[in-house]
């Protein structure tokens, strides 16, 4: 079977192949060692996957989720959180305003950005597991997470928006994935 990432030329046609893999018509994506999406994402594919075809290219995400006591014996807590790429300034304009108007946290890398602060996302017992709003730079994140594709996507990638829309509160599932669905209709 030929590896369809390769021949992806644009940002638009990396989104709709995310958005195939999302739906588990493609088995496997670039920079990602699981075949399938972690259960916990289930509930917002309806939403992760027409926000790939509409432009916002999603490579990491997350449900909100209330403390609770983990496999290990922490309390564990998330917040909602979902990061992409967008090569469509208008697109990038809607999002970041939907998103504020909902009072999320909107974190933009350009293609000359570095460094940042970080923005928890996941802690145990107030232990950070995942956090956000650190980049790398465009280069480093592309070769993480794009290893395989098109040139002519990667060519794209680099003069792309790297994005975190992060929920400030804790817990909380209900306001991310609603404002990012009313942009994307």
């Amino acid at each position: 079977m030929s590896n369809p990432w390769k021949s992806a030329r644009s940002v638009a046609d990396l989104g709709n192949l995310m958005a195939d893999w999302l739906e588990g018509r493609i088995p496997t994506r670039p920079g990602y060692c699981d075949t399938q999406p972690d259960e916990e994402t289930n509930h917002l594919i309806p939403v992760l996957a027409p926000a790939c075809r509409a432009g916002l290219v999603t490579t990491n995400s997350q449900p909100g989720h209330p403390p609770v006591r983990g496999y290990d014996g922490r309390t564990w807590r998330q917040r909602a959180f979902v990061e992409g790429w967008i090569a469509d300034g208008a697109l990038l304009a809607r999002i970041r305003a939907a998103a504020k108007r909902a009072g999320m946290t909107v974190v933009a890398h350009g293609p000359s950005s570095r460094g940042g602060d970080w923005i928890p996302l996941t802690d145990a017992d107030d232990e950070i597991q995942m956090a956000a709003g650190d980049y790398p730079g465009h280069r480093r994140m592309i070769n993480t997470e794009w290893r395989g594709i098109g040139r002519h996507a990667t060519n794209e990638l680099c003069h792309a928006t790297h994005i975190d829309l992060i929920d400030p509160v804790w817990g909380r599932d209900d306001r991310l994935w609603p404002a990012l669905a009313n942009v994307i209709r």
